[in-house]
């Protein structure tokens, strides 16, 4: 099934052959009412598609022979469906519920939109079907804000564990950390998880106050300094005891929005280098502004659609900042702050640097 998106018959003959305990039946949602897992999946994994610091770099944990799954480096494949999304890993929200509201956001807490929510046990049945079919290698599991952030991560700490300990899964784990959750629940799930995400959103502060005034640009590096603290700690004590539990092993990863807020690219990538130096992140993914709201505070319509051209070109001024040595300040200036569309921008530099 590599490279295929499920279509509604194969989902439900996924969740109702070779049931894992007892068949899957209609579950009692925590919003909106009754409904069906595969109405919940079809909800909460359209809403997760505008999440796209998806992608696993693979890592060297093993599992110990008892489980199910696989995180050998060769062992975690993507594929992708025509509007770019890896579906390789079962990509889901926990819940599209939330208390915040961001502008941008296609959940935010004003919308009218259809709101459901799994239960762990769900998303734990949901990943061994899938995976015993080879439909996906692992699981990609963000969330909107239930309650609060320490009541959503209490919820994706008991998915986690379930999965882990129970269910014996040792497969590919990509979790959104909330940005606001205790330090102890973060933690305890950067034992269960091999990647970890926490969304920086925006690029400044100055943006963050505009269009989510509930979020603050502390409360977003406070979880990210905590993982990679916990990383560093991690690496002495698997020197001193190999047989130690690893914490985010595949390191983690952020998402910042571009187009919504009138940064330059020079900004966005002085940004991007700051966090590659100062948290040690693996990746930082671009996502093009999509005008999913109504907004005053948000760029007015146009018919050009996202900005996905200057996505493509932050995308490879950060492979020239993470692999070719390049700086923020040798690509643009801030009399030059934009790259140019027509060529990418190591040609670019090349052009103007002849010599």
């Amino acid at each position: 099934m590599q490279g295929q998106i499920l279509g509604k018959s194969e989902i439900q003959r996924s969740m109702t052959t070779q049931p894992i305990g007892r068949t899957f039946g209609t579950v009692p949602a925590l919003f909106g009412g009754q409904k069906s897992l595969y109405e919940k999946l079809r909800i909460l994994s359209d809403a997760a598609k505008y999440d796209v610091a998806c992608t696993s770099s693979g890592t060297s944990r093993r599992g110990d022979g008892n489980g199910i799954g696989s995180c050998e480096e060769a062992g975690i494949c993507h594929s992708f469906s025509a509007d770019g999304r890896c579906i390789s890993l079962l990509k889901i929200l926990f819940t599209n519920e939330c208390i915040y509201d961001c502008k941008y956001c296609i959940n935010r807490a004003s919308n009218d939109v259809e709101r459901t929510s799994f239960t762990p046990e769900e998303v734990c049945r949901l990943t061994m079907e899938f995976y015993r079919r080879n439909y996906i290698e692992g699981l990609f599991l963000s969330s909107g804000v239930l309650k609060s952030p320490d009541y959503t991560m209490e919820l994706l700490y008991a998915t986690l564990h379930k999965l882990r300990t129970e269910y014996r899964f040792q497969g590919y784990i990509h979790v959104k950390a909330i940005p606001g959750a205790s330090q102890e629940l973060i933690r305890r799930i950067g034992f269960l998880a091999d990647r970890m995400s926490v969304n920086l959103e925006l690029p400044t502060a100055e943006g963050l106050k505009l269009l989510a005034p509930h979020k603050t640009r502390k409360k977003i590096l406070t979880p990210m300094r905590l993982v990679q603290n916990g990383m560093e700690e991690n690496k002495k004590e698997l020197i001193l005891y190999r047989n130690a539990p690893s914490f985010v092993p595949a390191g983690q990863s952020t998402q910042m929005i571009i187009g919504a807020t009138p940064e330059t690219d020079f900004q966005i990538i002085n940004v991007a280098e700051s966090l590659y130096k100062k948290f040690e992140l693996k990746r930082v993914f671009y996502s093009a502004f999509i005008h999913v709201n109504e907004d005053e505070h948000l760029p007015a319509r146009t018919g050009d659609g996202p900005p996905l051209l200057r996505e493509h070109r932050l995308y490879q001024a950060d492979w020239l900042l993470r692999y070719y040595g390049f700086e923020a300040k040798e690509l643009l200036s801030e009399k030059n702050p934009n790259f140019n569309v027509l060529v990418d921008p190591k040609c670019n530099w090349a052009l103007e640097h002849l010599e």
